[in-house]
């Protein structure tokens, strides 16, 4: 689906910071189809049949992840928001080129999220159907510290959301719309997990997709496992980046058009 832009505090891109960029761009390609070009704030654009799906970004010696981006009209504003609501300002706003400013935060629960405020370039242009992005949900064993922070932050609600019977999950809210997700992090994670943002990327197979993703030098942690919605399969990338890798069930996808 085309997307034109973002309405505030609403999850509007990811960027996969890599250790390996080679790797990612081969990686990706081959799993997703999706090509790059240039940006010009020295990151790099992963296109699906020439629209933007998602950003990369150099991070030599760090380990790889995938970062989600809310949108914000004022990111200095945000970023005192932040820090009232008990957060942390990992990289203060700045210019990114003439595509808008960006800024990096830790939520109350050690989560690493990102804010994007426009300027040439509103998000991802591109998403919710195959092989683009279609979700991002923060994983925590704090719900009630998350519902606090972004609530504060970007005036989000919680309301409990449709997955799996066994598992506690929770929908953000903002100005009536559904915008994200919120799970608990529960006893199968390994101890030490910390709270992150998860990217999830819909396709039309998961099994095909954790199959190739395999072929391709990354690894199946989980699945693919009945999410009450769909198939879900946990991936590391050949760097280590953790996605998601979504197939939802025939009803809902008819009606996502």
């Amino acid at each position: 689906m085309r997307v034109r832009g973002y309405a505030p505090a609403t999850p509007c891109w990811t960027v996969l910071t890599s250790s390996d960029t080679a790797s990612s761009v081969d990686f990706y390609g081959g799993l997703f189809g999706w090509t790059t070009a240039p940006a010009d704030d020295g990151t790099t654009t992963f296109l699906r049949h020439d629209l933007a799906v998602a950003g990369l970004a150099a991070a030599p010696g760090r380990p790889s992840a995938w970062l989600t981006y809310v949108s914000t009209e004022d990111i200095e504003a945000t970023a005192v928001l932040v820090g009232d609501a008990g957060g942390t300002v990992l990289l203060p706003p700045a210019q990114a080129g003439t595509r808008g400013r960006s800024a990096l935060f830790a939520d109350a629960t050690g989560a690493v999220f990102g804010a994007w405020q426009r300027g040439t370039f509103a998000g991802a242009q591109v998403a919710n159907e195959s092989n683009t992005i279609c979700w991002s949900e923060i994983v925590t064993a704090d719900v009630p510290a998350a519902v606090s922070f972004y609530g504060k932050v970007f005036g989000w609600t919680e309301r409990s959301g449709s997955a799996d019977a066994h598992q506690e999950y929770h929908e953000w809210v903002a100005t009536n719309r559904v915008v994200g997700g919120m799970s608990l992090m529960g006893e199968h994670y390994p101890p030490g997990t910390p709270a992150h943002w998860r990217t999830i990327v819909l396709v039309d197979d998961c099994a095909a997709t954790a199959a190739r993703a395999a072929e391709l030098g990354g690894r199946l942690m989980a699945g693919p496992v009945d999410a009450g919605v769909g198939l879900a399969a946990f991936l590391l990338d050949p760097t280590g980046a953790a996605l998601l890798a979504f197939e939802l069930i025939p009803e809902l996808r008819d009606a996502m058009g």
